[in-house]
């Protein structure tokens, strides 16, 4: 089993090789090795991951960041193997009766460039981002290597446990779009109890919540305008603009009226356009965000966005093309789930360790996964755990509290034996 010192140099050497979701090749490659010699049997690439279900994946981008992980030391044959799609699961079939347990995982990182300060302690140390504009700023290089640590001891702990224990390492988590094609695999349908987890949110180490507060469907949608080009002096009259049709899309967008019973949020992002001073821009392209308390909160707000978009081009004679590109659902967590994380948890940190975060406007597409055993009949609930933080989350001087990791495996340790162990 791997001890915390050999836990804390691993999560040290996944921060220095960040990847972006979709990308994480090197990064697959590297839990899959480790997986597979602690003997458990592996899931990679379309074995787990329904590629039909797949948002906002860059074939160019993969065909990049493929060729990177090789040079950076993947395995040839792991890479080959994934088929061009990140992401595994680890599958522990103890053979005894008993219940599937669902953990999951995430393992991309955060677009953001690393700072380059001594008092930054990944950069003073040695071990910040090698990877211009791609930063582990989330703490998904600790979440991969609780996972990591989570297999180590199922191995050695195997006989002690009945029913099947599956792990998720899941790509493409910011920007909510690793969820669904890794849950149209099918891999959660017999899953009785299930388990996401973040570290941080604003909560100090030592703190575990069993229950995060409310979760908002959203939708992350990419919009492209085209209109026509012209000279903007010599010929106004002959050009499309797209650059106003955009404008006029943003400004409606956030004039939508919203419901005032449920929580919801909208947000144009990013807005780039034009190509130069004196021409009529004949491109455009937005970025945008909602989010709802319900399902139908956010699938009201998506529509009404889209209709604002495309009427907003009629105006100005453009066109509109508009492309979901990631999404999360809903969550209310399960009772039985929560006591037996608040049982875990006090055992881990002690009765005072455990409080509920009180989360209002978070979306998580893990929602997904969790919403997907339900269905089925199982029960589940998202966990944080808490890590005092050097700067806040997607920020470019982030780090957590490396003690984070330590707690979460002996939590893992007492909730996995509570739930399927032997004894019980």
């Amino acid at each position: 089993m791997l001890n915390n010192s050999e836990l804390i140099a691993l999560r040290r050497e996944l921060h220095k090789y960040p990847e972006t979701g979709w990308c994480e090749f090197l990064t697959t490659s590297k839990v899959v090795g480790y997986l597979r010699s602690f003997g458990l049997k592996v899931l990679v690439g379309p074995n787990v991951i329904n590629p039909k279900y797949v948002l906002g994946r860059k074939p160019e981008k993969v065909t990049e960041a493929q060729a990177r992980a090789l040079q950076e030391g993947a395995n040839p044959k792991t890479i080959e193997e994934m088929g061009g799609y990140t992401g595994c699961a680890a599958i522990l079939e103890t053979g005894r009766p008993g219940p599937v347990i669902g953990i999951r995982f995430d393992i991309d990182c955060v677009d953001v460039d690393e700072i380059k300060e001594n008092s930054h302690k990944p950069y003073f140390e040695g071990w910040a981002s090698t990877h211009q504009g791609e930063m582990h700023a989330c703490g998904h290089d600790g979440h991969t290597v609780m996972g990591i640590a989570v297999c180590s001891w199922l191995a050695e702990n195997a006989d002690k446990l009945c029913g099947t224990i599956k792990v998720l390492f899941q790509p493409a988590e910011e920007g909510v779009r690793g969820a669904r094609p890794m849950t149209e695999s099918g891999i959660l349908d017999d899953v009785d109890f299930f388990f996401g987890n973040h570290l941080g949110l604003n909560l100090p180490t030592g703190i575990i919540s069993p229950d995060p507060g409310i979760f908002l469907a959203t939708t992350k949608l990419d919009a492209h305008f085209t209109g026509k080009a012209s000279h903007a002096g010599a010929e106004p009259d002959k050009g499309k603009n797209a650059l106003l049709a955009s404008a006029t899309a943003a400004l409606s967008i956030h004039a939508i009226a919203r419901p005032v019973a449920f929580s919801s949020s909208i947000n144009v992002g990013t807005l780039r356009a034009g190509t130069g001073r004196n021409v009529v821009p004949p491109s455009a392209d937005m970025q945008l965000e909602v989010r709802g308390e319900t399902e139908e909160v956010c699938a009201y707000l998506r529509e009404e966005a889209i209709n604002r978009i495309t009427g907003s081009a009629q105006m100005y004679g453009c066109t509109a093309g508009i492309e979901k590109v990631g999404e999360a659902t809903d969550f209310k967590p399960d009772s039985e789930a929560i006591n037996l994380v608040e049982k875990a948890a006090t055992e881990t940190v002690g009765p005072d360790n455990v409080k509920k975060l009180q989360l209002a406007m978070g979306s998580e597409d893990c929602t997904i996964m969790l919403k997907r055993v339900q269905a089925k009949g199982g029960k589940g609930t998202f966990i944080v755990f808490g890590s005092t933080l050097a700067a806040g989350h997607h920020q470019n001087r982030f780090d957590f509290d490396e003690d984070v990791i330590d707690i979460a495996l002996r939590f893992y340790q007492n909730l996995i034996m509570l739930v399927a162990g032997k004894a019980n």
